[in-house]
């Protein structure tokens, strides 16, 4: 679908209505809830991860544009291996100007990762629709809908959820953005019995915070950071924890 989409908007596009883009990023972090058995504190990991992107964007006309891209990615967990993983996928946006500096953007996600346990291995699909309102050209906000939908050989390690979520974003000078973003999801997810650890699926509702800060260096290079804050409740219990990362992205346009 993104391939038949890209090959419509070529046709669509104008000679100067389109660009070719990517970037690389490489970096790492730690989350400290990755396997949960509720009501107990999490596992976690230190975890490396490098991903690269590309696509095309495409201006439809003065008010829609459309990026169709493709990524690959990869994360190594220092002490949770089971967790590895490789992943390849394709992406669409659409953003339309609708009223001055509101904009509709609806996209679409389908990977697929493969993990070095099998049993996790699988395809995953996202639907996301958003308002983007930046009356300032250093002042951006969102509020937007996502569902994932993530299948795996195993379906206990399968999950499906709704999220919703709303971030602020500031360009404090030329080359510096920082982020702040919330978001509340309801669905199924995995999680392990405390006693013999064997993993189930269970409804959950999670509430997170994060925070984010992007420096840019010149020539195409930045250097991101994030942290996330998030609290999960389920029928069995609650847990709570951080996640960091850090990462070097290139950018190329």
């Amino acid at each position: 679908m993104p391939a038949l989409m890209l090959a419509l908007a070529l046709l669509a596009a104008d000679d100067g209505g389109l660009r070719f883009e990517g970037s690389v990023a490489a970096g790492g972090g730690y989350d400290t809830n990755l396997l949960v058995a509720p009501g107990e504190e999490g596992l976690g990991s230190a975890v490396a991860s490098l991903t690269a992107t590309g696509g095309a964007a495409i201006d439809l006309s003065d008010s829609a544009f459309l990026y169709v891209g493709a990524a690959l990615d990869g994360a190594r967990f220092a002490t949770l291996s089971d967790l590895d993983r490789t992943a390849a996928g394709a992406s669409a946006s659409l953003l339309v100007d609708l009223v001055g500096p509101l904009a509709l953007v609806l996209g679409s996600t389908a990977s697929y990762a493969w993990y070095t346990d099998p049993a996790r291995s699988g395809a995953s699909v996202t639907a996301r629709i958003s308002l983007r309102y930046r009356p300032l050209g250093w002042l951006t906000t969102r509020l937007g809908y996502v569902h994932v939908l993530r299948t795996a050989r195993d379906p206990v390690y399968g999950s499906n959820f709704d999220r919703i979520f709303t971030d602020v974003e500031f360009r404090l000078a030329r080359s510096t953005w920082i982020s702040v973003a919330g978001f509340v999801e309801r669905g199924d997810l995995t999680f392990y019995e405390v006693t013999t650890f064997e993993p189930y699926r269970a409804p959950a509702t999670t509430v997170g915070i994060g925070l984010g800060f992007e420096q840019g260096l010149g020539g195409g290079f930045s250097v991101d950071l994030g942290a996330t804050f998030r609290r999960t409740d389920t029928p069995d219990g609650a847990y709570s924890g951080p996640s960091a990362t850090a990462s070097v992205v290139w950018r190329w346009d």
